[in-house]
């Protein structure tokens, strides 16, 4: 396992649903902001996918939610490269609203590198398992 990385989004007015909550939609869409700044972190982009001749796919994605956000409420997202092979890796990530401290989420995604033309599985070029740990 890596070490922790940290990305942080503001809840917006119109990621609520009609409870006054975010919509647990939402979630993944604060899972791949945080997942870009994490590539930030550990020296790469998207870009660079392209660049190496891959794409990351994100196969499954698991949220347990355990209190909702609020407009305006502060996330920082916690997370963590994880089980990192050959063609596939795990992210873990601990979603906590900061003035609180109160757990909002945990989740995890699992993403399989594949070949961006046959849509096959292919192996993590090496920069990537060397910045995710792998």
């Amino acid at each position: 396992m890596t070490q922790p990385l940290t990305a942080r989004v503001c809840v917006r007015s119109y990621e609520l649903d009609s409870f006054g909550h975010v919509n647990n939609a939402v979630y993944l869409n604060y899972l791949e902001e945080a997942r870009a700044e994490f590539l930030k972190q550990v020296g790469l982009s998207f870009d660079d996918f392209a660049r190496l001749g891959v794409h990351l796919v994100i196969i499954e994605a698991h949220i347990n939610y355990l209190s909702p956000a609020y407009y305006g409420d502060e996330i920082e997202i916690v997370g963590q490269f994880a089980d990192v092979k050959g063609a596939s890796l795990t992210i873990t990530y601990t979603l906590t609203e900061t003035r609180s401290g109160r757990r909002v989420a945990t989740a995890e995604t699992r993403g399989a590198f594949v070949d961006p033309i046959t849509g096959r599985p292919a192996r993590a070029p090496q920069e990537f398992r060397t910045a995710f740990g792998g």
